[in-house]
């Protein structure tokens, strides 16, 4: 998989490897950019796509690209090729937010662009998307 940042989707371990990936119900859509050279795998105008089952899946995972700003959580929506970073505050105190010259473009969301180098802590963020499949099966 060609990682880009910042890396904002479901992603599927399926085989040890890792592939973007949608899902409807209990059927997992993977989805490459170039030929991963597995079977299952067919040719789309975009790229290539394979479905596989959901318990196919060694791990599957919303990944967000999450990072701190002036002491606040925020989610990395974009980073352009000048550095210019597009966030959205993640904290639970909206007027701090505010303070801190983040703008409400919807309700409940607030956002701001920063340069890069302002941020610190630039992580990833995984959920489980399989823990609610693991608590049924015990």
């Amino acid at each position: 998989m060609t990682y880009q940042r910042p890396r904002n989707a479901t992603v599927a371990l399926v085989d040890g490897r890792e592939f973007e990936a949608t899902r409807s119900g209990d059927v997992v859509t993977l989805h490459a950019v170039t030929d991963p050279h597995d079977p299952r795998f067919t040719g789309t105008p975009t790229g290539w796509e394979a479905q596989v089952a959901l318990t196919d899946c060694e791990r599957l995972d919303e990944v967000t690209t999450r990072a701190d700003h002036l002491g606040h959580e925020c989610l990395v929506v974009g980073i352009a090729a000048d550095g210019s970073t597009g966030l959205y505050y993640l904290g639970p105190d909206k007027t701090k937010a505010a303070a801190d010259g983040f703008v409400q473009i919807d309700p409940g969301t607030w956002a701001k662009n920063v340069p890069v180098h302002e941020l610190t802590r630039l992580r990833e963020h995984h959920a489980d998307l399989l823990f609610p499949e693991w608590i049924r099966s015990r």
